[in-house]
């Protein structure tokens, strides 16, 4: 094996172990940061994601992988990264026009990837000299979106998949967290949103129906009440020192005195000499 081969770990599927994969860069549809995706010899689409403990590494036979992360292959739909970049102009143009990106050149390999039935999903189709045209179709695509979100949310509950916090051990769990439909729509359908635009993902959210409870921001008067709490003090405010005097301690040290102390007191003690004398250098 070459020196300068770089190691990697990754997951596929088991019936693509022996396949062939073309590693490309796309464009995220959400966030629109780079994001890398592989094709098949079939061209069917998967998004590389990858998970990294701190320190970590890997053994293979008698080789150390310093790379310790998991890289993972996950089938992701197309339609998913072309929904941004079609026009919203109501005009037909081909899907190689559209997916044209100085930034990502890689887009163009989408067109390759989805059937003329899965372009129906989002588009209008027509012929126009010879050429297939699309236009984008708003009502189409949000039909297709909740046909997405109805199945990930039916297979989530007929596979059992926990949706709670992992802390939440499964036999805890009650039958509400797991087959409760409006938690499972919910949750299928941020999934969903994590492939779509702030827009699109509002209006899928509408078209659904869901409520989806959002914090609401702290108003200006209440932060400042917290603040006030926070920086109050708990320490006394009056100042005792000015009513305690010594005599006052004094009055306090005399009724507190026995019988046989207030006789001592009374005794002559001129030429009497104090305990700490006898200790001085003589």
């Amino acid at each position: 094996m070459a020196d300068n081969v770089a190691l990697r770990v990754f997951l596929v599927p088991e019936n693509e172990i022996e396949g062939k994969f073309s590693v490309i860069r796309l464009k995220h549809p959400k966030s629109g940061t780079p994001v890398l995706c592989a094709l098949d010899s079939s061209n069917k689409l998967y998004e590389i994601v990858h998970f990294m403990d701190e320190f970590s590494s890997w053994f293979a036979g008698n080789t150390v992988i310093q790379d310790g992360r998991l890289f993972i292959l996950t089938v992701v739909d197309p339609l998913f990264f072309i929904l941004s970049y079609v026009n919203q102009d109501g005009k037909f143009c081909p899907l190689e026009d559209l997916l044209i990106d100085a930034d990502f050149p890689d887009m163009h390999f989408l067109s390759k990837c989805c059937s003329s039935e899965e372009l129906l999903n989002i588009f209008d189709s027509k012929e126009a000299a010879g050429y297939r045209v699309l236009c984008y179709n708003n009502i189409k695509t949000l039909h297709w979106l909740q046909k997405k979100v109805e199945y990930l949310s039916s297979s989530l509950k007929q596979k059992q998949i926990s949706i709670n916090d992992g802390s939440k051990a499964a036999c805890l769990q009650t039958n509400d967290d797991k087959e409760n439909p409006e938690i499972l729509q919910s949750y299928a359908y941020h999934l969903i949103s994590d492939y779509l635009s702030e827009e699109l993902s509002k209006e899928l959210l509408k078209s659904l129906g869901l409520q989806i409870k959002e914090d609401k921001p702290k108003s200006e008067n209440d932060a400042q009440g917290a603040s006030k709490k926070q920086n109050t003090c708990t320490s006394p405010t009056d100042d005792y020192s000015k009513k305690y005097s010594m005599s006052s301690a004094q009055e306090k040290q005399k009724t507190k005195m026995s019988a046989a102390q207030k006789q001592l007191m009374k005794v002559d003690k001129k030429g009497m000499k104090t305990i700490s004398s006898f200790f001085q250098k003589k």
